[in-house]
């Protein structure tokens, strides 16, 4: 047994709303309330699955995204969220 520091590393991190706005530049086929239904982000395939909630492919399966998440790109460009509380304890604006 023994402790670990996690190494320093830099990741991308966005909002909910900014990944709308990002999925609304992409698809111009809105969902109910302005959302985008579907489209990528960083090669990965967003669905959207309520109007507070897309689902999230990552390495361990999809999941979901809401307002109180954080979507992170790894090192390897892997996506992930990230409770934004956890997301605040964890990283610092550069």
């Amino acid at each position: 047994m023994g402790y670990y520091e996690k190494l320093p590393i830099v990741v991308e991190a966005i909002t909910f709303t900014e990944l709308v706005q990002h999925g609304k530049l992409q698809n111009k086929d809105l969902a109910i309330h302005e959302l985008p239904w579907s489209f990528d982000y960083k090669g990965y395939p967003i669905t959207h699955e309520r109007d507070d909630c897309y689902i999230i492919p990552t390495l361990e399966g999809s999941v979901f995204f809401t307002p109180s998440d954080m979507l992170l790109t790894g090192i390897e460009g892997e996506i992930y969220p990230c409770k934004i509380d956890i997301f605040n304890k964890t990283y610092k604006k550069i």
